[in-house]
Order: structure tokens, then C-alpha cells, then sequence
């Protein structure tokens, strides 16, 4: 308790502390020269009194900490220099104010009748809010905001156009304080004209919960708002583009926007062969996250999202992709969002992929040579509505309805050794057919007490509030699946005896699951003091899944039919102590009463009860924030996980449910450390987190000589665990910065291998680094290298080691843009991966070149052409390595191989 006592009071020294301003600024001369040892000092405007005062250091800044509110003359000082006092205003609301470059000018100068005026304030902290003044910042003749928020002290955009402030990912970008495909940071910041904004604010934008109770429960959400000059507003801004090459390569597109105070209008579309799938980073990450609902995109996932396009796909592509996004004020306290997503591919890819397993007595890799044909497609309606209803109360709907499907057909080729000994070979053509209808909705209702005292002893107004929270959530999903499987050439004799396992013929199979979730909870929290917190909640929720597989082969046709609910009845209580701003302490437990029930062809009726307790800790300090989490969780087998009819795959692996799979119990600690000084260029952060499951569920693999066959099983343990580590420093000798990053990723459990129990071990790492120079303010060039290493082990029963699978991997890159002038600007990025040779696969190295140059001949440079060129070693190879439990893999496939591409870029 003492050293709760002793934290305590820190945190309120701190708070204390950062409750007054700080001041910084550069003195140089007229020219930009910086100039060391110049005099600051800060004087009280009613009586001249001596505030603070501060020495310009060896880069020409200086500091003044700790300053009170009030007003204020500047005064500074050079011997052979002069610049006029600047008035200076600080309100109990600002922590910081950075003031820029201060001029100072040869003495004298002044006698000349020549006015200097230098009381803008380029920077200033109130608050949460830092608030930057964007003309104070020169950008060129032709910026974009991006360009701007590059230039503003703390801010950073990496190539995919995501925004840190820092170190902090931002999470949403925010039109005149109204949401704007939220959970995106491209759209505005890549097309908007940056002299179309008057000022930025990034803050940490409240959660609902957050600002009805009025208590800052540490979970950040990063935010941006972008203040539009009004005779910007109501503008149609954007790009549209068209471009064609050799092979017959094309693409285009383009992006329209309209930004009022009441609407805000988006659409944007694109088509090509150049295996931009769906869009790039430099168009959208996350086009239909729009209000908060989910950024980022799952390529092949199951709710409609358009694509995010790495920039590495594989095989030869032709995508379509549209998405539209509309934005509405309703009355004085609404908003409404409403979106639409079109995604439609084909794509033909030739790959090898080498799989090794290892084993107590030998190692078996799988050899699969395969093509494939590929098409999808995906429709997803969405929408969001926002409403305060009164200062106490707000209430949140959102809802979707997407339709995802495609087919594939794969022909393959695959060859079974042991210890590089021959064991069989075979061929397999897999048609499969899928269809994904589904939808979704969910709502929220937060209401608060309205201020003023809450009984005896309750805390006084201005303090933490009475809350009620109640919400909602259903979704529906149909995932209907047609195979159609020929297999030819396997070792008969070694065949599966399990339904749908892989066996000389044609087999077809009709999988399909209708599942359905419905959720209810409720919340209340009660104040016990000005720091202190109740909080007791409850709710139901029932996982349904209805299963109907169907498996023929010959004049054999199986039914397997499997109906699985997990319906869950829990309480939580849970008391909740504020450490200073934006910190608490949590410490509470939750009781989960569950049910799993399984019908149809097997029976299941059993009850699973479950306390789980938690701990969560949350910090913010002046230069940095902190988290620790320690959780526990339930989670119930899926329906795939309990059926019993095999679903194979062309390369030979199986898959097989097994009904009597139980439940898991899952603990995870996780921590998060973050630090930051802006003034010394010097940024870090950490991340750890581990996850122990008790009742895990493993995997029994059992080989036959021509497949690999997987079947879930309940493990006594696993564990998983992963590190992140990351340093940027500025340098100003080179106007940029260096990034040190480093991971580790792993895992660890028991499975069964040929009925022996085994244990697993898969570790991963990752180093890297990366130095940037900023050659001015449209150029730069970025240095880097990183190593990935893969590995993974059995140990048997006896406690002998197998021998371990190995994966190296090393890439160099070296990447610049450089303007030329206002007309010409060249871009290039060559990256040079060197594949280690392993147990399994020979060394490759693989050079990747690519070229472009922008032609701007246009006035303004609005409009320019842009010439680029691809794998100009037409090496036409991309390599994935992963590794999972049980197997090593590595991927080779093809992609475009060498092209020449022109495009014209139209801005609007």
C-alpha cells in the first residue's frame, strides 16, 4: 500500500506539472542560420517581472518549462542582432506552445522603417489537443495535406499513407469535426489541397462511455480533424487516371470527393491487369471503415470489404473494385454514414509450394506443383448512425449486408518424400464452388447522470457520473461450399479409411452452415468517490451454427448433419481506481455459465462454467503512456472443428472434425510502453504479450505415405507469445531519421504425430533497419535491411529433438524521390531479397527493380504523366515463407514479369 501511496503522488506531481506550459523555439538569423547561445527571456506584460528565461543550445533551441498562465513579452537577445518583444498569451488550457523559428535581424535593421511582425504561434498544446496552425508551415506550390502534416513537428506518414503522431498509429481523420471514412487517412490526406486547411488537431477522441461518465478510461483513439477554410468547403476535388503498357498491361481510375459542413460525398473505382488488387496504400486502406466501423481490409474475407492491394500479389490479375461513401448531418447532434463496396477478380497463378513436417524419426516434405484459376467477387452494403440525444445520453446503430463468392479450379501436381526418399506421387484437380450471403446489426445506448451531487457521499459535480450502458448485436451468415475433387495416381494401399479423405476417383462435396450470433449486454457504474468506481454487468449470448455436409463418391453418398449452439449467461463486477489523467487501474472478474449442445448425427449436452478474472493497468505520463493487461476468456469448438466428414485439398492435407472437443481457457498478459520526446527526435515503443490456453485445442496428424491428415483434439496445454520493439531517432546532420525494429513471434504445445505424442515449438524473428534522409521538402531517400528467420521442432516422448527446419531470409533496399524541379520528378525502389538456402529448398536470390518518372508540364503541376517500369530484371518470381504448427512452407509463384507502363493522372 505505501508504494501505492508513493505512485499516487507522483502522478499528481506530474499532473501538476503539465497543468502549465511549456515554451519552445529555434533562433536563427535572417537567413535560417541557427544561432547558439542567443538569450530568452520571458517577461510578466503588467510589471515587467522576469518569469522564466532559457539559452539557446548548440541547434539554436531553447526551453522554458513550467510557465503559468497569463500574458507575456518575449524578449531575446544576440550580441550584433536585434528582433521587436513578441506579446505571448497562455491560458490554464495549454501545456505546450511551440513557437517555430524566431528571426533575429542585424542591428540597426529596424531603423530602415521595416515592420517585423512575429507573433503567429506555429504550435500550441491545450489541453488533450495539440493544435497546429498550418500556414505557419511552407509547403509547396502544390500540396496536399499529407504534405503538410510531413512538416508538422511530431507527425510522421509512412509510404501506404498511414498518419503517427508521436509514435501513435492515428486511427481516424476527422472533416471540419465531422467523421469521413474514418479508420482511412489517404483519401483526404493524399487529394485534399493542403491550402484548403486552416488548422490540425490531433487528440484522443472520447468514446462514448468516455463522455458520459467524464472519466478518461485510457484506451486511445487517435485522431485527426482537418479545419477547412470556407472558401474551400463544397469544392468537388480529386484524380482521375488512365494509363496503358507493353503485354498489353492497363489500368485506371480515379477518386471524387465533396466536403461541406452538412455532406460529405466520396466515390473512387478502379480497374486494371497490373495486379493492383482493389486498391493501392496510395488510394485506400480501409475505404468502407468509414465512422469508425472497422478499417482495414481482409482480402478473401467474409464480410464484403474491398481489398487492400500490398503491392506483391502473385499469378496474372485482372481486378475491379468500387466503393462509394456518403456522409450526412442529421439535425444539430446526428450523423449519418452510409457506404457501398464492389470487389470483383480473376486471376491465373502457376506456384510450387514445399511443405516439411517433421517428425521423431524422419522429415517428410510434400512437393505440390500447382495452377490455379480464380475468380471473386464481393457486394457489402453498410451504414452508421451517431446521435446525442442530450448532453447524457448517446445512441450508435450499425448494420451491414454483403454477399462474397467465387470459384477456383486447381490442377496439381504432387510428389511425398521421406528423408529424400521417394514415396508417392499423384495428381488432383479440385473444383470448388463458394457463396457467402450475410449481414449484420448492432446497437448501443450510454446515458449518464446529469451532474450535481448523487446522494450522501457521492462525488460533486464535475466528477465522475452514474452510467448506464446497454447494446445490442445480431448477425447472419450462409457459407455454402460445392467440391468437386479427381484424384489420380495415389498409392491405393495407403488410403484413409475416414469419408472425404483423399482416394483414387471423383469425389464431390456439399458443404453448407448457416450461422447465426445474438447478443444482449447491460452496464452500470456507479461512483464510490471522486476517483473510486463501481461498475456490475450482465448478458446473454448464443453461437449457433447448423451444419448440413454431404459427401458422394461413386454410387457412396454420406449425410452428415450437425447442429452446434454455444449459448453463454454471464456476470461481471469489476472496481475501477483513476491514476491521474487518462490512468486506472482495474481489477474485477467475470462469470461465464455456458452451454454446449451438439444434435444431428452426434449428441452433445454439456454445461461449462468459468471464472475469469482480469487485471488492467493504464498510465499516461508526460512523454509517454503505459498498459498491462491480464485477461482471461473462454472459446468453444466451431462447427468445422466437430464435423466428421474430411474436407482435403489438392497438396494433400486433410482436414477432419472430431465431436468431442471440449471448450478452452485462455490467460493473457499483454503490455505496452510507449515513449516519446518530440524536442529530441527520440521515439520508442514495445509491445509483449503472451498467451497461455489450458484444454488447448491441438492437432493429431496422421500420415499415410500420399496425405497428411489433421484432426483436432484437446491438448493438455499451448502457449504463444510475441515481442515488438521499435526506436526512431531523428538526425538533424542528415535531416532524418533511423528506425530500429525488431519481433519475435512463437509457439509452443503438444500435438499428436502418427498417434505419438509430440511437442511443437515454432519461433519466428524478425530485425530491422531503415535511415532516412528528407533531401528537400518533395524528396527523400530511405536505406534499409531486414533479416526474417523461421523455425520449427518436434520433441518426441523420449525427449530426443528431431532435426530442426531452418528458413533465412535477407532483404536490402534502397528506395528515393527526387524532384527535379516543378516539371520532373524520378521515383525508384530496388530491393535485393536473398533466400537462405534450408533443409528443403536451394539459396535463390531475387532482384527487384522498379522505375518511374512524372513529367508535370502543366501549370501549377496539377496534371502529369508518369512513365514507370516493373521487375526490370524480369525475374517474375515472388517467394512466401511461413511457419505454422506441424509444417515449415514455402511458396514460389509467378507474377507480371518485366512491363513498361504510361499513365495519365487528370486532377480535378
Amino acid at each position: 500500500m505505501k508504494y501505492l501511496y508513493i505512485l499516487v503522488f507522483c502522478l499528481f506531481i506530474s499532473g501538476v506539472v503539465s497543468a502549465q506550459a511549456e515554451i519552445v523555439a529555434t533562433v536563427t538569423d535572417s537567413t535560417g542560420t541557427t544561432l547558439p547561445g542567443a538569450n530568452a527571456v520571458l517577461l510578466r506584460s503588467a510589471d515587467s517581472l522576469l518569469t522564466s528565461f532559457g539559452t539557446t543550445d548548440n541547434n539554436g533551441v531553447f526551453r522554458m518549462q513550467n510557465v503559468p498562465s497569463g500574458d507575456y513579452l518575449l524578449r531575446i537577445t544576440f550580441l550584433g542582432y536585434e528582433r521587436p518583444d513578441q506579446t505571448i498569451k497562455i491560458t490554464k488550457d495549454d501545456q505546450y506552445l511551440g513557437l517555430g523559428d524566431l528571426k533575429m535581424y542585424p542591428a540597426g535593421f529596424f531603423l530602415n522603417g521595416i515592420e517585423v511582425k512575429a507573433d503567429r504561434i506555429p504550435i500550441r498544446m491545450k489541453g488533450d489537443t495539440m493544435l497546429y496552425d498550418a500556414d505557419a508551415f511552407a509547403v509547396g506550390e502544390n500540396a496536399v495535406v499529407e504534405d503538410l502534416i510531413r512538416r508538422l513537428p511530431g507527425m510522421s506518414v509512412d509510404a501506404s499513407g498511414q498518419i503517427t503522431w508521436r509514435g501513435k498509429a492515428i486511427n481516424e481523420v476527422m472533416i471540419n469535426g465531422k467523421p469521413f471514412f474514418a479508420g482511412n487517412s489517404t483519401l483526404l490526406t493524399q487529394n485534399l489541397d493542403a491550402k484548403a486547411i486552416t488548422n490540425v488537431e490531433v487528440f484522443d477522441q472520447k468514446t462514448d462511455s468516455e463522455e458520459i461518465s467524464g472519466v478518461d478510461d485510457g484506451t486511445e483513439n487517435m485522431t485527426v480533424n482537418l479545419e477547412m477554410k470556407d472558401e474551400f468547403k463544397a469544392k468537388v476535388f480529386g484524380e482521375v487516371y488512365a494509363g496503358y503498357g507493353t503485354n498489353d498491361r492497363y489500368q485506371g481510375g480515379g477518386k471524387v470527393f465533396r466536403i461541406s459542413d452538412e455532406t460529405q460525398i466520396g466515390l473512387l473505382g478502379t480497374i486494371n491487369n497490373v495486379n493492383k488488387v482493389g486498391f493501392s496504400g496510395n488510394e485506400i486502406s480501409g475505404f468502407n471503415g468509414s465512422s469508425g466501423r472497422g478499417g482495414g481490409f481482409r482480402y478473401g474475407g467474409n464480410d464484403g470489404s474491398l481489398p487492400f492491394d500490398s503491392g506483391n500479389a502473385t499469378g496474372q490479375n485482372r481486378s475491379i473494385a468500387t466503393g462509394l461513401n456518403f456522409g450526412q448531418s442529421i439535425g444539430k447532434n446526428g450523423q449519418l454514414t452510409a457506404d457501398y463496396a464492389l470487389f470483383d477478380r480473376n486471376q491465373v497463378q502457376q506456384s510450387t509450394s514445399l511443405e516439411a513436417y517433421n517428425r521423431a524419426a524422419d522429415q517428410r516434405v510434400v512437393e505440390t506443383l500447382e495452377g490455379n484459376a480464380t475468380s471473386q467477387y464481393s457486394h457489402k452494403l453498410g451504414f452508421e448512425f451517431r446521435q446525442k440525444v442530450d448532453s447524457t445520453s448517446r445512441i450508435r446503430i450499425n448494420g451491414s449486408a454483403y454477399i462474397v463468392g467465387g470459384d477456383n479450379e486447381t490442377q496439381a501436381f504432387t510428389t511425398v518424400k521421406n528423408d529424400g526418399e521417394f514415396v508417392d506421387d499423384y495428381n488432383v484437380r479440385e473444383l470448388n464452388t463458394n457463396e457467402q450471403p450475410g449481414g449484420e446489426i448492432s446497437l448501443s445506448y450510454n446515458r449518464g447522470e446529469s451532474g450535481g451531487r448523487r446522494g450522501p457521499g457521492g462525488p460533486p459535480q464535475g466528477g465522475p457520473r452514474r452510467t448506464f450502458e446497454a447494446s445490442a448485436n445480431a448477425s447472419y451468415e450462409k457459407n455454402q461450399t460445392d467440391l468437386d475433387l479427381l484424384t489420380e495416381g495415389l498409392d491405393e494401399t495407403s488410403n484413409s479409411e475416414l469419408l472425404g479423405a483423399l482416394i483414387n476417383g471423383t469425389q464431390l462435396q456439399n458443404r453448407v452452415t448457416n450461422s447465426t450470433n445474438l447478443s444482449g449486454n447491460l452496464r452500470y457504474t456507479e461512483p464510490l468517490g471522486q476517483n473510486w468506481r463501481l461498475r456490475l454487468g450482465g448478458g446473454y449470448g448464443l453461437d449457433r451454427d447448423e451444419g448440413d455436409y454431404r459427401f458422394l463418391f461413386q454410387e457412396d453418398e454420406t449425410i452428415n448433419l450437425l447442429d452446434r449452439d454455444w449459448s453463454t449467461l454471464e456476470g461481471d463486477v469489476s472496481l475501477i481506481r483513476t491514476l491521474g489523467k487518462g490512468g486506472n487501474i482495474s481489477v474485477g472478474t467475470t462469470y461465464e455459465a455456458n452451454n454446449l449442445k451438439v444434435e444431428g448425427d452426434d449428441s452433445l449436452d454439456d454445461n461449462y462454467n468459468y471464472l475469469l478474472p482480469y487485471i488492467r493497468l493504464r498510465s499516461r505520463f508526460k512523454k509517454g503512456f503505459f498498459s498491462a493487461n491480464i485477461t482471461t476468456s473462454s472459446s468453444a469448438p466451431s462447427i468445422s472443428q466437430l464435423q466428421t466428414i474430411v474436407e482435403p485439398s489438392a497438396n494433400g492435407r486433410s482436414s477432419v472434425g472430431n465431436p468431442d472437443l471440449e471448450p478452452a481457457r485462455n490467460t493473457r498478459f499483454n503490455t505496452f510502453l510507449w515513449f516519446n520526446d518530440q524536442f529530441r527526435a527520440i521515439s520508442a515503443n514495445v509491445n509483449f504479450n503472451v498467451t497461455y490456453t489450458d484444454n488447448a485445442f491441438g492437432n493429431a496428424v496422421t500420415f499415410t505415405d500420399g496425405q497428411q491428415i489433421y484432426r483436432p483434439v484437446n491438448v493438455g496445454h499451448a502457449w504463444q507469445g510475441s515481442v515488438f520493439s521499435g526506436v526512431t531517432l531523428g538526425i538533424n546532420a542528415i535531416n532524418g531519421e533511423l528506425r530500429l525494429e525488431g519481433s519475435v513471434n512463437g509457439s509452443r504445445g503438444t500435438g499428436f504425430v502418427d498417434a505419438v505424442e509430440q511437442l511443437n515449438t515454432s519461433l519466428s524473428t524478425t530485425v530491422g533497419a531503415n535511415i532516412t534522409t528528407e533531401l528537400n521538402e518533395d524528396s527523400y531517400l530511405k536505406l534499409g535491411y531486414d533479416l526474417n528467420n523461421y523455425i520449427n521442432s518436434f520433441e518426441g516422448e523420449d525427449g530426443g529433438v528431431s532435426t530442426d527446419v531452418t528458413q533465412l531470409t535477407h532483404n536490402l533496399l534502397a528506395q528515393f524521390e527526387l524532384e527535379v524541379s516543378p516539371k520532373w520528378r524520378f521515383e525508384s525502389r530496388f530491393l535485393y531479397s536473398i533466400y537462405a538456402a534450408s533443409d528443403f529448398s536451394a539459396e535463390e536470390n531475387i532482384p527487384d527493380l522498379r522505375l518511374s518518372l512524372e513529367l508535370r508540364p502543366f501549370r501549377k503541376k496539377r496534371h502529369f504523366f508518369r512513365i514507370s517500369a516493373s521487375d526490370l530484371f524480369d525475374q517474375n518470381t515472388i517467394i512466401n515463407r511461413s511457419v505454422n504448427s506441424f509444417l515449415t512452407r514455402e511458396t514460389t509463384s509467378d507474377g507480371l514479369g518485366r512491363y513498361f507502363l504510361g499513365t495519365f493522372h487528370y486532377k480535378i
